[in-house]
């Protein structure tokens, strides 16, 4: 056997190490994220709730199975009460056996989860953070994040969503957790959240995971593309241009609700918006440049000492967060003015990266195989087990596909007309 051969058993076996560990371990959510809770309710539902304090084997308290108590802050430490009992400490782990269910409630939001709770404080905060058993994990994701019962694309949605699990997010300072339980992340919403199909699917592609030349992947995804996929540098802010990430002619959204849309929204209610979001007064704005398939890479913002350029995706998203019913969908658009009006005329849902929800649909209708979606979706790309072994991705034609050139042409006129239209 050669030296470069020996090399690649070796990293092959690494890869499998890796791989078997990364699959069995929990993934580290916190959740009921968005509630920013200062007092919740833990209850044993399915069995016991032991609660330790830190780095304590024995535990302090156990919840029989109808009992709860309350988690609440007491200054910088978290407390966790039941009737008359209290105990404080800098931080709180409840354990349950092995695929015991248990419920976390907050106002009017009741939750079931399996595994791990771990409870410190964070400023005013309770930092709740499950660390969940992974099938648990993806069957949940898939049945929040994709909601059709469709088995082939819940099976990619699985594949996805593992790979989107396992690898930890760089988007949080805290070394404590991984990901949020919405969209930050991946909607997660516990075990009760499951269907029968994600379970199914995630079985079926049990420790399955997409890598590209041996790393895993950033296995993003959204809902509908519009017609066409978008290369990750055109969307973010990308520190790299990622090879499987590539935009390309998406035939299968024809279909979608989303493929094309119109939205208009007050003038006044859009500058205050962007206003209060980029912390300057915003008198107007102006689309700038396009990728290739039309989406906008920027937008100009306009302000009385002069301008500033944002990315599209930055705009986008500032006025859904502001205005929700604006409904401004994507960031290939285009806009002008009537009025105190602007008038959007779009097409896709999502910033376009990576796997199209409503395309693998339509895939699964016209019986293609989760690793067709997959390979047509993500370039390149390996799907790999947790022992290590590759399966197929099929080809793809269509990965190198020009946009027609009328549909270019009649966008740059189109873009000329509507550009300037802050006033």
């Amino acid at each position: 056997m050669t030296l470069r051969a020996l090399f690649s058993v070796f990293l092959l076996l690494c890869w499998t190490e890796a791989a078997v560990a990364q699959s069995s371990s929990p993934v580290r959510v916190r959740v009921l994220d968005s509630q920013q809770s200062t007092s919740v309710t833990v209850k044993a539902t399915g069995g016991d709730l032991r609660v330790h304090l830190p780095e304590t084997s024995a535990p302090v308290m156990r919840l029989r199975p109808g009992e709860s108590a309350t988690l609440s802050l007491r200054g910088p430490e978290v407390a966790i009460k039941r009737d008359a009992d209290g105990i404080y400490a800098s931080s709180l782990d409840i354990q349950p056996d092995d695929g015991v269910a248990w419920t976390l409630s907050s106002g009017d939001i009741t939750r079931t989860y399996t595994g791990p709770l771990h409870v410190e404080a964070d400023g005013r905060h309770l930092q709740l953070v499950n660390h969940a058993p992974l099938d648990d994990y993806v069957a949940s994701v898939v049945a929040a994040e994709y909601g059709f019962e469709d088995l082939e694309g819940s099976k990619a949605m699985a594949v996805v969503a593992r790979t989107y699990g396992i690898r930890a997010s760089t988007k949080f300072d805290t070394g404590d957790y991984d990901h949020v339980d919405n969209t930050v992340s991946q909607v997660y919403r516990g075990v009760r959240a499951i269907t029968p199909t994600s379970r199914r699917a995630t079985q079926a592609t049990a420790g399955e995971v997409l890598t590209h030349e041996g790393t895993l992947i950033e296995a993003v995804y959204f809902s509908s593309s519009g017609g066409h996929t978008a290369n990750n540098e055109d969307v973010w802010d990308a520190k790299e241009v990622l090879p499987y990430l590539r935009g390309r002619r998406d035939p299968y959204d024809s279909n979608s609700p989303h493929h094309r849309w119109k939205t208009t929204v007050s003038r006044s209610q859009l500058l205050n918006a962007l206003s209060n979001e980029f912390g300057t007064r915003i008198t107007g704005f102006v689309l700038g440049k396009r990728s290739e398939e039309g989406r906008l890479k920027t937008v100009t913002l306009l302000t009385p000492g002069g301008r500033m350029t944002v990315r599209a995706n930055d705009f986008r998203l500032a006025i859904t967060r502001r205005l929700p019913d604006a409904d401004l969908k994507s960031t290939w658009f285009d806009a002008s003015r009537r009025g105190d009006t602007y008038r959007f005329n779009g097409r896709g849902f999502g910033h376009g990266v990576g796997l199209s929800q409503w395309g693998i649909h339509e895939m699964s209708d016209r019986g293609k195989s989760y690793r067709d979606m997959l390979g047509f979706y993500y370039a390149g790309v390996e799907i790999r087990s947790a022992d290590g072994d590759m399966l197929d991705v099929p080809d793809r034609p269509l990965a190198t596909s020009p946009p027609p050139q009328e549909r270019k042409d009649n966008r740059e006129k189109e873009e000329e007309s509507t550009r300037r239209i802050g006033w």
